[in-house]
């Protein structure tokens, strides 16, 4: 899962301000957060840079593949 809400708060930027930052609605970041929806590659390089970190940092070796893990365990 990605450490995008770890790295958020330990920088103390609130999700309505990463979502000023990054132009993401922030339903759509907390979705993210939560591994609910698939971080597409453009959101990625907007909320690394955002954050001051790089892609792999915040999202490590995310690949969709994670992601549709996540939602069958979910199921």
């Amino acid at each position: 899962m990605p450490n995008m809400k770890k790295i958020r708060e330990q920088q103390g930027v609130s999700l309505t301000r990463l979502c000023m930052l990054t132009g993401i609605h922030p339903a759509n970041l907390s979705r993210l957060e939560r591994g609910y929806i698939y971080p597409f590659p453009g959101w990625r390089k907007r909320i690394a840079t955002a954050l001051g970190v790089s892609e792999e940092e915040v999202f490590g070796e995310f690949t969709e593949r994670d992601f549709q893990v996540s939602q069958e365990a979910k199921e």
